[in-house]
């Protein structure tokens, strides 16, 4: 049983571990090239282009639940129904979603506090990103998907390449040839081309093929899958949120160089989310088909090890950021002011990377288990949280009040997930 656990972690968390390294490099290059106002207007983009990923994500992960649990009790014809739709909705939501940013891109910056150059830039990056903005959405959807059908490996491979290809691109365009932002976003495009590749080539294998009767849009299907997205598209979205309130109060209460030191910190709370995300995924389809099969006994061991795991991940890289904090601002090239700001916020940062060992973990066991409002109430609870949360604390705290916020709502969570999991014990408790 561990090995079967093994063979879908491994792949799954190393797939992240480089996406997050990519993430924490990708800010070094425009950090070093653009200073505090690249890393601002980058940071103040990420909302809107981290929708076309969380989309993919969301929809992908969604049909992979279902066709999991479909596969476990048997159902074969309705999880490749599942996996057919899952095509579908990722090409005709990624073309609105793009529609919709195009056209609204700008005002919609402006609303999220972007002024001046910073204003230009980052119009730049999103425009750029919005040229493969179908390509990233299916790709990111597809890759959950092959590791679904076992594929955990050749998954990896899939977002290993194109990270390393993204990684060589950033270093050429943005730093070599000085294209600035929209070099990071052609790099960022290329990367998930070579990743959608992959998948392509996994498709037009003869055993893997999805029939087009399947790819026909069925009402119950798409409901299904869109039922259980909307966990996974917010767990892989509400960082974004996050951003867009941290940016503004940020941005209010610390000027400039508190949104760049924000952007270097969300890198790296991001780099921790993504190896916690990687556990998650690649634990769901084995959690999904136990459910299924109501093996409690297999789906007890999974769960178990999946959060000895995250919370393991989430308190050695909370501690490693504390230990690191003088360190961090020297590597993005940041100006002094905003160094001070990372170093005096980075213990608070640390504590949310600790918490989302447990929390993260929760969300994507309830909705790999079909627990869809235990899931769904983390996810849009941190939501609401935190924007009760930033629009009161720096009203007494000033900017202390923005950096105290994800901890609170974190240790909140955290609470929270301990007791769901504590009232579904006994899901995951064999009968004796």
């Amino acid at each position: 049983m561990q090995k079967k656990y093994w063979g879908f972690i491994l792949p799954s968390t190393l797939s992240f571990l480089l996406t997050g390294i990519y993430s924490i490099i990708d800010g070094i290059f425009v950090g070093r090239a653009m200073g505090d106002m690249g890393l601002a207007a980058i940071n103040i983009a990420w909302p809107l282009v981290a929708l076309i990923i969380a989309l993919g994500t969301g929809i992908g992960m969604g049909a992979s639940v279902m066709v999991s649990l479909n596969r476990g009790a048997g159902r074969d014809d309705a999880a490749d129904q599942m996996e057919g739709n899952a095509l579908f909705l990722l090409v005709v939501s990624s073309l609105i979603l793009t529609g919709i940013l195009y056209f609204f891109g700008s005002p919609l910056m402006t609303l999220l506090g972007a002024a001046g150059e910073v204003h230009t830039h980052a119009m730049t990056y999103l425009h750029y990103i919005l040229y493969g903005a179908v390509i990233q959405t299916v790709a990111s959807g597809l890759t959950p998907l092959m590791r679904n059908r076992g594929a955990a490996v050749y998954s990896m491979c899939a977002m290993a390449c194109g990270c390393i290809l993204n990684i060589i691109l950033d270093y050429v365009l943005i730093l070599v040839f000085p294209l600035g932002l929209m070099g990071a976003a052609i790099a960022t495009v290329l990367g998930q081309l070579v990743t959608l590749i992959f998948a392509l080539f996994f498709y037009l294998k003869k055993e893997n093929r999805i029939s087009l009767t399947n790819i026909k849009p069925s009402g119950s299907a798409v409901k299904s899958i869109l039922k259980v997205a909307a966990s996974p598209f917010g767990l892989t979205y509400l960082p974004s949120v996050t951003i867009i309130l941290m940016n503004l109060q940020c941005t209010k209460y610390g000027g400039d160089e508190a949104v760049s030191a924000y952007a270097v910190l969300a890198y790296l709370v991001s780099f921790m989310e993504l190896l916690v995300q990687g556990i998650s995924d690649g634990a769901q389809p084995l959690l999904s088909l136990s459910k299924g099969q109501n093996d409690k006994k297999t789906l007890r061991s999974y769960t178990l090890l999946t959060f000895a795991l995250g919370i393991g991940v989430g308190i050695l890289s909370g501690s490693l950021m504390f230990l690191l904090r003088h360190q961090i601002p020297v590597f993005y090239g940041t100006s002094d002011a905003a160094a001070e700001l990372i170093i005096h916020a980075a213990p608070a940062f640390s504590l949310v990377m600790a918490l989302y060992g447990l929390t993260k973990p929760s969300v994507s066991y309830f909705y790999a288990t079909e627990h869809l409002k235990q899931s769904s109430t983390l996810v849009y609870g941190e939501v609401l949280l935190t924007v009760g949360t930033i629009l009161t604390l720096p009203i007494v705290l000033k900017l202390d009040g923005v950096w105290f916020t994800m901890p609170c709502v974190q240790v909140v969570l955290s609470v929270l997930a301990v007791l769901f999991l504590l009232t579904h014990k006994k899901e995951i408790t064999p009968s004796e």
